[in-house]
C-alpha cells in the first residue's frame, strides 16, 4: 500500500519517467525505451506505448524484467525490490538463527521443491533429489506453477519443471 501510494505521489510530480528512475539504481527510464542492468547482459526493452505493470517485491534480490524475450506473452512486468538497496532483503527473511525463513513461508517440503529446481527436472528427479513421493513431488510442484514460480513443459512422455524468473527472485 505504501509503495502504490508513493508511485502516485511521483507520479503527480514527475511522471512515469521519475517513478521509473526513482525504483532502483539499475534501472534506467530512456523513452522509449526501458534499461535495466542487473539483467546478464544488461537489456533494453522497447516500451512504445504498449504498457507495463510494476510488481514491487520483497524477494527480488534486484529488479527483473520479464517480457517478450524471456518467452512471456503479455504486457511487460518490471519486478522490483522495495527495501532499499542499502538493506538486503535476505535480510528480513532470516530466523533468529540466521536460517531462511523461506520454509515458514512456504512450507518446508514446497521450499525444498523449489530449492531442488535450481537444476531443471522431471517430477521422479524431483522426488529422488527430495526422497518424496512422486505424487507429494507432483502436488507441490502444481502450486508452484500456479503461484508463477515454476514452468512446467512436456518432453516426450515426462513433464520436466523449471523456475521461473519469479521463482529464482524467491529463491535470491
Amino acid at each position: 500500500m505504501a509503495e502504490r501510494e508513493a508511485c502516485g505521489r511521483e507520479m503527480l510530480d514527475g511522471g512515469v519517467e521519475q517513478i521509473l528512475n526513482n525504483r532502483h539504481s539499475a534501472i534506467r527510464w530512456e523513452a522509449p525505451l526501458l534499461r535495466v542492468d542487473t539483467a546478464q547482459p544488461p537489456r533494453r526493452t522497447n516500451l512504445a506505448g504498449q504498457g507495463m505493470a510494476l510488481a514491487p517485491s520483497l524477494f527480488a534480490p534486484h529488479p527483473i524484467l520479464i517480457d517478450d524475450s524471456m518467452g512471456w506473452r503479455g504486457t511487460p512486468v518490471l519486478v522490483y525490490n522495495v527495501v532499499p538497496e542499502a538493506e538486503p532483503a535476505a535480510a528480513l527473511w532470516q530466523g533468529q538463527e540466521g536460517e531462511s525463513a523461506l520454509p515458514a513461508l512456504l512450507g518446508r517440503t514446497r521450499a525444498d521443491v523449489l530449492g531442488a529446481l535450481r537444476e531443471t527436472g522431471s517430477t521422479g528427479q524431483v522426488a529422488d533429489r527430495l526422497r518424496i513421493s512422486s505424487p507429494s513431488a507432483s502436488k507441490h510442484l502444481t502450486i508452484l506453477r500456479r503461484a508463477g514460480f515454476v514452468t512446467t513443459e512436456r518432453r516426450q512422455n515426462l513433464a520436466v519443471h523449471s523456475l521461473t524468473p519469479l521463482g529464482e527472485a524467491l529463491l535470491g
